[in-house]
């Protein structure tokens, strides 16, 4: 039930723009998502019967907004707010409903308050029901919130020590890639054609028949998602809490996937009238659901799994464990009890201290590449299926200027090239290698100045490369 006074809580669905509403045009005017304004209280004159829409962003779970508007009159004014969901249903045909409506108050003409379960971008609209037009001033305001234009990045000096990266002409095949976790979701042709965006969510991977995405949504219903290369049927696989990484299985009849499991220890204690909070842990494990009767079943791993891997040459499912270093199962079988690759436990022969994430077979099944911490940068390593001949494929320079990360590695199809995302102009691109390291190139340049990709090294699968 929505609340006109006090605090609205709900879960915002993570996104960054729309799509198919989003351009990227250089003077906005606020008459629909694509060219919405940023509410920092200007002066804005709503004609009679129409719409002024406003965006802005919340940076972090469970954090406070407000908006209000303020002018002469409230007589035909509505102030509404709108979540990517919403306005995904709206494009689909559906009617545009408001999860957040303005009421009066003392101060304010029209005032909305919420607290938000999720970072995101989403949609104030005001709208002027009257017969005249109406200055109004709109002011969205709270601890993480970002409601003006976003301030020039400078321009970065050339690094003698780092040679510029040529731009490549493209990659074969089709991408599929997110902005950020949560966020929009798109596919592109190789040579950055036919930009599409098909839906929204983190983690999506190519089936290998190219034809369907997997992805993982963690609200407003969260779960393990199937979507057509096109973006229609959309459907809801497995529900179930803090999905992430969803990975297809050699012949695309299973998805296995990691999940948030069990929250252990915790709770107050108390001795002699003293009491303390004691720790506690959350587990995550592997889980794979059955694309053709939609049947759920348990995979045996370690209590810490993340984004698991499948390997099509010996049916192994890799994975992370964050306690422990690279770990492998299978569908139904029991898990190996030593990580093949790095060792965190410090009492372990073994002991290895690798930070390692977003371990990726190639598709033949004879490598894995993954993220290695550098300090203080992330790089790309590469090692035999089997865990042999661990090597660096990417390298900090470390008298540089500048230290880029290169991360969220993705094998070609073929298995002779990596695509990998890096900041090593600023911002995050795409680049590929040879399998290697060698001739690295920047690749869907104009992509990435159209769509500004947010990565937060928790380990996300950004995109995967097919080859249809």
């Amino acid at each position: 039930m929505l609340k006109r006074f006090g605090v609205l809580v709900f879960v915002l669905c993570v996104a960054l723009g729309f799509g198919a509403w989003e351009t990227r045009s250089v003077s906005a005017n606020g008459s629909g998502p694509g060219d919405a304004l940023y509410p920092v209280g200007a002066a804005q004159t709503v004609a009679p019967h129409s719409a002024q829409w406003y965006k802005f962003d919340v940076g972090g779970k469970k954090r406070d907004a407000s908006a209000t508007l303020d002018a002469s009159t409230s007589d035909g004014l509505r102030l509404e707010i709108y979540t990517p969901e919403q306005i995904d249903a709206w494009a689909r045909g559906e009617s545009l409903k408001a999860i957040g409506v303005g009421s009066k108050q003392p101060a304010h003409t029209l005032g909305w308050s919420g607290v938000f379960n999720q970072a995101g971008t989403y949609y104030a609209v005001v709208y002027n029901d009257s017969g005249a037009p109406i200055e109004v001033r709109v002011r969205v305001e709270g601890d993480a919130v970002t409601a003006a234009p976003p301030a020039p990045t400078p321009t970065r000096r050339p690094d003698p020590l780092i040679t510029p990266t040529a731009i490549g002409q493209g990659i074969r095949g089709k991408l599929v890639f997110a902005e950020a976790s949560g966020g929009n979701i798109y596919t592109v042709n190789g040579d950055g054609s036919n930009l599409q965006r098909v839906t929204f969510g983190l983690d999506p991977v190519w089936n290998h028949a190219g034809t369907q995405i997997a992805f993982a949504r963690q609200g407003p219903v969260p779960g393990i998602y199937v979507v057509n290369a096109d973006g229609s049927n959309e459907r809801l696989l497995y529900q179930t809490l803090e999905p992430r990484a969803p990975m297809w299985s050699p012949d695309d009849s299973e998805i296995v996937f990691a999940f948030q499991g069990a929250t252990k220890g915790g709770g107050e204690r108390c001795f002699r009238g003293r009491c303390f909070q004691l720790p506690s842990s959350t587990e995550w494990r592997l889980g794979a659901v059955n694309m053709s009767d939609g049947a759920y079943h348990d995979v045996r791993s370690s209590g810490n799994a993340f984004t698991p891997t499948w390997n099509a040459a010996n049916d192994k499912i890799a994975y992370n464990d964050t306690a422990i270093g690279l770990m492998t199962t299978t569908s139904r079988g029991e898990p190996d009890a030593q990580p093949f690759i790095g060792d965190l436990r410090i009492t372990s022969d073994s002991y290895n201290p690798l930070r390692i994430m977003s371990p990726q077979y190639s598709p033949d099944g004879k490598l894995i590449t993954y993220m290695v911490m550098q300090p203080p940068t992330w790089q790309i390593a590469l090692a035999n299926a089997d865990g042999s001949n661990q090597h660096l494929l990417t390298r900090d320079v470390t008298l540089a200027y500048y230290h880029p990360s290169n991360v969220a590695p993705q094998w070609s199809p073929d298995s002779s090239q990596i695509l990998f995302l890096s900041n090593r102009n600023g911002r995050w691109e795409f680049f590929v290698m040879d399998a290697d390291g060698s001739h690295v190139t920047q690749v869907l340049k104009n992509v990435t100045d159209a769509i500004a990709i947010r990565y937060d090294f928790q380990a996300g699968r950004m995109m995967s490369w097919s080859s249809k």
